[in-house]
Protein backbone atom coordinates (compact mmCIF):
# COMPACT_ATOMS: atom_id res chain seq x y z
CA UNK A 1 0.00 0.00 0.00
CA UNK A 2 2.86 2.92 0.83
CA UNK A 3 4.45 1.88 -2.33
CA UNK A 4 1.55 2.42 -4.11
CA UNK A 5 0.34 5.73 -2.18
CA UNK A 6 3.78 6.97 -2.57
CA UNK A 7 4.52 6.55 -6.39
CA UNK A 8 0.85 8.31 -6.87
CA UNK A 9 2.13 10.79 -4.95
CA UNK A 10 5.34 11.61 -6.80
CA UNK A 11 3.62 11.44 -9.82
CA UNK A 12 1.78 14.38 -9.04
CA UNK A 13 4.48 16.17 -8.07
CA UNK A 14 5.52 16.55 -11.59
CA UNK A 15 2.64 19.26 -12.03
CA UNK A 16 3.87 22.31 -14.03
CA UNK A 17 0.78 24.13 -13.11
CA UNK A 18 1.39 24.30 -9.22
CA UNK A 19 4.83 25.01 -10.27
CA UNK A 20 3.45 28.09 -12.05
CA UNK A 21 1.33 28.76 -8.99
CA UNK A 22 4.25 28.63 -6.85
CA UNK A 23 6.57 31.16 -9.27
CA UNK A 24 3.78 33.52 -8.65
CA UNK A 25 3.80 33.45 -5.47
CA UNK A 26 7.69 34.13 -5.37
CA UNK A 27 7.00 36.98 -7.18
CA UNK A 28 4.76 38.46 -5.16
CA UNK A 29 6.41 41.09 -2.19
CA UNK A 30 6.25 38.85 0.81
CA UNK A 31 6.65 35.35 -1.16
CA UNK A 32 7.08 33.19 2.43
CA UNK A 33 4.08 34.58 3.82
CA UNK A 34 1.95 33.66 0.41
CA UNK A 35 3.68 30.18 -0.20
CA UNK A 36 2.83 29.23 3.07
CA UNK A 37 -0.58 30.51 3.11
CA UNK A 38 -1.03 28.46 -0.48
CA UNK A 39 0.81 25.41 1.02
CA UNK A 40 -1.71 25.80 4.28
CA UNK A 41 -4.87 26.02 2.07
CA UNK A 42 -4.00 23.19 -0.21
CA UNK A 43 -2.59 20.94 2.17
CA UNK A 44 -5.43 21.40 4.93
CA UNK A 45 -8.04 20.79 1.94
CA UNK A 46 -6.52 17.56 0.53
CA UNK A 47 -5.62 15.53 3.60
CA UNK A 48 -9.43 16.53 4.96
CA UNK A 49 -10.87 15.63 2.12
CA UNK A 50 -8.77 12.60 1.90
CA UNK A 51 -9.35 11.52 5.42
CA UNK A 52 -13.17 11.93 3.98
CA UNK A 53 -13.02 10.09 1.71
CA UNK A 54 -10.89 7.03 2.58
CA UNK A 55 -13.59 7.24 6.23
CA UNK A 56 -17.10 7.27 3.86
CA UNK A 57 -15.64 4.71 1.53
CA UNK A 58 -14.28 2.28 4.12
CA UNK A 59 -17.30 2.41 6.28
CA UNK A 60 -19.53 1.60 2.92
CA UNK A 61 -16.93 -0.82 1.83
CA UNK A 62 -17.09 1.20 -1.66
CA UNK A 63 -14.00 -0.33 -2.94
CA UNK A 64 -14.38 -3.59 -1.09
CA UNK A 65 -11.68 -5.50 0.93
CA UNK A 66 -8.52 -6.47 -0.37
CA UNK A 67 -9.89 -9.62 -1.97
CA UNK A 68 -12.77 -7.94 -3.63
CA UNK A 69 -13.45 -8.40 -7.23
CA UNK A 70 -14.09 -4.50 -7.02
CA UNK A 71 -10.09 -4.14 -6.25
CA UNK A 72 -8.89 -5.24 -9.69
CA UNK A 73 -11.61 -3.43 -11.43
CA UNK A 74 -11.08 -0.41 -10.78
CA UNK A 75 -7.39 -0.92 -11.18
CA UNK A 76 -8.17 -1.90 -14.71
CA UNK A 77 -10.40 1.11 -14.78
CA UNK A 78 -8.26 3.76 -13.34
CA UNK A 79 -5.62 2.33 -15.54
CA UNK A 80 -6.89 2.32 -18.80
CA UNK A 81 -7.96 6.32 -17.78
CA UNK A 82 -4.19 7.40 -17.01
CA UNK A 83 -3.65 5.38 -20.45
CA UNK A 84 -6.07 7.31 -22.49
CA UNK A 85 -4.54 10.34 -20.87
CA UNK A 86 -0.81 9.13 -21.78
CA UNK A 87 -2.65 8.90 -26.00
CA UNK A 88 -3.73 11.89 -25.82
CA UNK A 89 -0.59 13.90 -24.01
CA UNK A 90 1.76 12.07 -26.22
CA UNK A 91 0.17 12.38 -29.51
CA UNK A 92 -0.77 15.73 -29.22
CA UNK A 93 -4.41 16.16 -29.07
CA UNK A 94 -4.53 17.83 -25.52
CA UNK A 95 -2.53 20.63 -26.47
CA UNK A 96 -4.41 21.28 -29.74
CA UNK A 97 -7.50 21.69 -28.00
CA UNK A 98 -5.85 23.66 -25.55
CA UNK A 99 -4.55 25.51 -28.27
CA UNK A 100 -8.10 26.09 -30.13
CA UNK A 101 -9.95 26.47 -26.58
CA UNK A 102 -7.25 29.52 -26.44
CA UNK A 103 -7.57 30.75 -30.16
CA UNK A 104 -11.71 30.77 -29.13
CA UNK A 105 -11.36 33.39 -26.35
CA UNK A 106 -12.33 37.26 -26.91
CA UNK A 107 -9.04 38.93 -28.33
CA UNK A 108 -7.32 41.53 -25.29
CA UNK A 109 -8.22 44.77 -25.01
CA UNK A 110 -7.16 46.96 -27.65
CA UNK A 111 -3.99 48.45 -24.99
CA UNK A 112 -3.05 44.58 -25.34
CA UNK A 113 -3.38 43.66 -21.72
CA UNK A 114 -5.43 40.33 -21.22
CA UNK A 115 -7.52 39.78 -18.37
CA UNK A 116 -5.37 37.68 -15.24
CA UNK A 117 -6.28 34.41 -14.99
CA UNK A 118 -7.90 33.47 -11.73
CA UNK A 119 -4.86 32.00 -9.92
CA UNK A 120 -3.50 35.78 -10.45
CA UNK A 121 -6.00 37.30 -8.88
CA UNK A 122 -6.39 35.07 -5.97
CA UNK A 123 -2.53 34.98 -5.46
CA UNK A 124 -1.81 38.47 -5.87
CA UNK A 125 -4.02 39.56 -2.77
CA UNK A 126 -3.12 39.16 0.74
CA UNK A 127 -2.56 35.99 2.41
CA UNK A 128 -6.47 34.40 3.44
CA UNK A 129 -6.65 35.08 -0.23
CA UNK A 130 -3.75 32.57 -0.86
CA UNK A 131 -5.02 30.44 1.42
CA UNK A 132 -8.48 29.95 -0.61
CA UNK A 133 -6.47 29.55 -3.61
CA UNK A 134 -4.67 26.50 -2.11
CA UNK A 135 -8.23 24.71 -1.73
CA UNK A 136 -9.94 26.61 -5.16
CA UNK A 137 -6.85 25.49 -7.21
CA UNK A 138 -6.32 21.43 -5.94
CA UNK A 139 -9.25 19.35 -6.82
CA UNK A 140 -8.72 15.92 -6.50
CA UNK A 141 -7.55 14.28 -9.70
CA UNK A 142 -7.71 10.70 -11.27
CA UNK A 143 -4.07 9.73 -9.02
CA UNK A 144 -5.97 11.11 -6.00
CA UNK A 145 -8.70 9.04 -6.06
CA UNK A 146 -5.98 5.62 -6.83
CA UNK A 147 -4.24 6.88 -3.95
CA UNK A 148 -7.17 6.77 -1.19
CA UNK A 149 -8.73 3.78 -3.00
CA UNK A 150 -4.90 1.80 -1.90
CA UNK A 151 -5.09 3.34 1.86
CA UNK A 152 -9.02 1.89 1.84
CA UNK A 153 -8.52 -1.41 0.36
CA UNK A 154 -5.61 -2.21 2.47
CA UNK A 155 -7.62 -2.57 5.81
CA UNK A 156 -5.18 -1.03 8.08
CA UNK A 157 -5.81 0.96 11.36
CA UNK A 158 -7.44 4.52 10.75
CA UNK A 159 -3.64 5.98 12.79
CA UNK A 160 -2.13 4.59 9.63
CA UNK A 161 -4.90 5.41 7.11
CA UNK A 162 -3.92 9.05 8.34
CA UNK A 163 -0.32 8.59 7.89
CA UNK A 164 -0.81 7.52 4.19
CA UNK A 165 -2.79 10.29 3.51
CA UNK A 166 -0.09 12.86 4.88
CA UNK A 167 2.90 10.74 2.91
CA UNK A 168 0.90 11.19 -0.15
CA UNK A 169 0.09 15.02 0.42
CA UNK A 170 3.68 15.93 1.12
CA UNK A 171 4.91 14.00 -1.77
CA UNK A 172 2.30 15.87 -4.10
CA UNK A 173 2.93 18.93 -2.66
CA UNK A 174 6.67 18.97 -2.60
CA UNK A 175 7.37 21.52 -4.96
CA UNK A 176 5.84 23.70 -2.42
CA UNK A 177 7.02 22.42 0.64
CA UNK A 178 10.73 22.44 -0.41
CA UNK A 179 11.28 26.07 -1.81
CA UNK A 180 8.76 27.42 0.98
CA UNK A 181 11.74 25.46 3.67
CA UNK A 182 14.50 27.42 1.14
CA UNK A 183 13.35 30.87 1.20
CA UNK A 184 14.43 31.29 4.58
CA UNK A 185 18.21 30.81 3.70
CA UNK A 186 18.47 31.40 -0.19
CA UNK A 187 15.52 33.68 -1.31
CA UNK A 188 16.71 34.72 -4.51
CA UNK A 189 18.56 31.03 -5.37
CA UNK A 190 15.25 29.39 -4.72
CA UNK A 191 13.34 32.19 -6.86
CA UNK A 192 15.96 31.23 -9.85
CA UNK A 193 15.65 27.70 -9.06
CA UNK A 194 12.42 27.46 -9.76
CA UNK A 195 12.06 29.43 -12.59
CA UNK A 196 14.48 27.14 -14.36
CA UNK A 197 12.92 24.30 -13.34
CA UNK A 198 9.66 25.29 -14.33
CA UNK A 199 11.19 26.00 -17.78
CA UNK A 200 12.61 22.76 -17.76
CA UNK A 201 9.41 20.97 -17.41
CA UNK A 202 7.48 23.32 -19.88
CA UNK A 203 9.85 22.51 -22.44
CA UNK A 204 9.67 18.57 -21.38
CA UNK A 205 5.90 18.76 -20.53
CA UNK A 206 4.62 16.32 -22.83
CA UNK A 207 7.46 13.47 -22.41
CA UNK A 208 7.12 13.79 -18.87
CA UNK A 209 3.71 14.10 -18.77
CA UNK A 210 3.17 10.97 -20.89
CA UNK A 211 6.14 9.00 -19.32
CA UNK A 212 4.32 8.92 -15.96
CA UNK A 213 0.81 8.67 -16.93
CA UNK A 214 1.58 5.68 -19.05
CA UNK A 215 3.87 3.81 -16.32
CA UNK A 216 1.32 4.70 -13.56
CA UNK A 217 -1.78 2.97 -16.28
CA UNK A 218 0.64 0.05 -17.36
CA UNK A 219 1.09 -0.30 -13.67
CA UNK A 220 -2.49 -0.71 -12.19
CA UNK A 221 -4.20 -2.49 -15.70
CA UNK A 222 -1.47 -5.08 -15.52
CA UNK A 223 -1.74 -5.46 -11.43
CA UNK A 224 -5.58 -5.74 -12.36
CA UNK A 225 -5.55 -8.15 -14.63
CA UNK A 226 -2.96 -10.16 -13.01
CA UNK A 227 -5.67 -10.50 -9.75
CA UNK A 228 -8.74 -11.10 -12.33
CA UNK A 229 -6.78 -14.05 -14.03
Amino acid sequence: MIVDVALLGASCALNPVLLAIVLLTLASEHPKRMLGAYFAGAFTWSVGLGIGIVTVASDAEAFGGSSSQSRPVFDLVVGGLLLAGAFLKGTGRIDRFKARRAAAKPAPDPEGQSKPSLSERLLSGSAPLAFFAGVALNFPSVRYIAAMKEIVVAEVSKHEQVLAILLFNVLMLSPAIVPLALLSFRPEGTKNAIARLDAWMRANARVLLTGVLAALGSYLAIKGIVVLA
